[in-house]
């Protein structure tokens, strides 16, 4: 065992004793080439195991499970086990639990954060970019559905499996009736959002139940004046909240939650959404998951024809382009370096191939590049931002949640809530991050 190896062991090894609890659920390897049927002349099964943590009904799960039963028609014993916790920190303990009792599965899921990392230094992940590009696959995804996946170091050990954009909705008979224009900058966002309320009219719906969305108006300045690093330089202990970067954050987060409904820190995501669809709110923050809700068919009757969305505002000091905003490509799926080579690796060349095909015909943007033969298929709003993201630049802003550690983010999520709601001043909120960093980066 490694010097590296045995860090990222010692590490997890509280999980080491509920391990054997969970022996059933580990690597597929203990699994592989067993005689199901006790016929000499029965295929060997060959089982497969991918634990996810995606949703059980979700069209990934779906796609992937429909592209399983295909590779088995041609793999005579190959068996898909894909076990889903969708339940994200259930799903994280037993990830944990079997990597430190030395049975990872085949595939799993992760985002790029501090402990994918460890994985990799631990040598327990494939490099993605190399097997893609021996595959003759790395060109087929959209640059940034694979940037969303990179490690701070640019290395590439998770793939996407989903691409979404996030944009602010608007109400347009709200902005007509108040003369108001689409803002073009986050100055121009706050005067908006001014108007609105002069007016009597609730500018911003968020869900401040689950913070991200609140957290998303914290990373909008930096990211237009930083792109991308400012908020890695903030996850590593090498810049401070307090910079003039962080303190823009803080400033515009301290103005824009002015704007947010009354109660919006006990407002849960479905309220939030329903206040914009019910025309009690006039923007609404949400990426392109949402398209089903925002169709024209699916609109209330007062809400047709008049919704629309614009990206992210800019400043007059950007340094990222105007097609460059909120993205992602969700949860990445990793592969286990010890059992990679042969059954996983064909399936999962045979998953990224035919992926497309099956996914977008489930109305879901792929982050493998595709074409649409048959608009007809596919709504208006579907079509227009398809071609969206085929102008898209080349990096996402990277959610900071995904970026900080875990420690930092829970104090990063109670400070943003208090910030917003006026019960602390920019500056505090930059004190008590700078402390949070600055402990839990120490050593590191």
């Amino acid at each position: 065992m490694t010097k590296k190896m045995s860090k990222v062991f010692t590490g997890l090894a509280v999980f080491s004793l509920a391990g054997a609890a969970l022996a059933g659920c580990g690597s597929s390897s203990d699994n592989k080439n067993t005689d199901t049927a006790g016929s000499p002349n029965a295929p060997k099964e060959q089982t497969v195991t991918w634990l996810s943590a995606r949703p059980e009904n979700g069209a990934i799960v779906q796609t992937v499970k429909e592209l399983a039963d295909q590779f088995a028609a041609d793999h005579p014993g190959f068996k898909l086990d894909l076990q889903v916790t969708a339940d994200r920190p259930s799903y994280l303990t037993k990830l944990r639990t079997l990597v430190a009792s030395g049975q990872m599965p085949d595939f799993i899921d992760s985002d790029a954060d501090p402990f994918a990392q460890e994985l990799v230094s631990a040598g327990l992940l494939v490099d993605m970019e190399k097997f893609l590009k021996d595959e003759g696959l790395y060109d087929k995804f959209y640059e940034p559905a694979l940037k969303y996946q990179e490690l701070p170091d640019g290395s590439l050990y998770l793939l996407p499996m989903e691409y979404h954009m996030e944009m602010t909705w608007y109400n347009k008979k709200i902005f007509a009736d108040n003369n108001l224009e689409v803002p073009k900058t986050l100055d121009d966002l706050l005067a908006v959002s001014k108007a609105l309320e002069d007016k009597g009219v609730t500018p911003i719906a968020v869900d401040g139940v689950d913070v991200w969305p609140v957290l998303r108006y914290a990373a909008m300045y930096p990211f237009r004046t930083t792109g991308n690093q400012f908020i890695r330089d903030l996850s590593q202990g090498k810049a401070k909240m307090s910079d003039e970067a962080g303190m823009q954050a803080a400033n515009f987060s301290s103005e824009i939650g002015k704007y947010f409904q009354e109660g919006f820190a006990t407002t849960d995501y479905t309220t939030a959404k329903n206040l914009f669809l019910n025309g009690q709110a006039a923007m609404y923050n949400m990426g392109t998951w949402e398209i089903p809700s925002f169709v024209e068919e699916s609109l209330p009757e007062g809400l047709k024809g008049n919704v629309d969305y614009f990206y992210l505002p800019t400043t007059s000091n950007a340094v990222t382009p105007d097609n460059e905003f909120f993205g992602n490509s969700g949860i990445g799926l990793g592969a286990s370096a010890a059992t990679f080579d042969g059954l996983p690796k064909e399936f999962l060349s045979y998953v990224l191939k035919n992926y497309s095909d099956v996914y977008v015909a489930k109305q879901q943007m792929s982050p493998l590049k595709f074409t649409i033969d048959d608009e007809s298929k596919f709504s208006a709003l579907f079509l227009r931002i398809k071609q969206d993201m085929d102008n898209y630049g080349s990096e996402f802003a990277k959610p900071w949640d995904t970026l900080l550690d875990p420690n930092t983010n829970s104090v990063m999520s109670d400070l943003i809530t208090k910030l917003t709601m006026g019960f602390i001043t920019p500056e505090d909120f930059a004190k008590q991050i700078d402390a949070a960093i600055a402990k839990n980066t120490a050593g590191k």
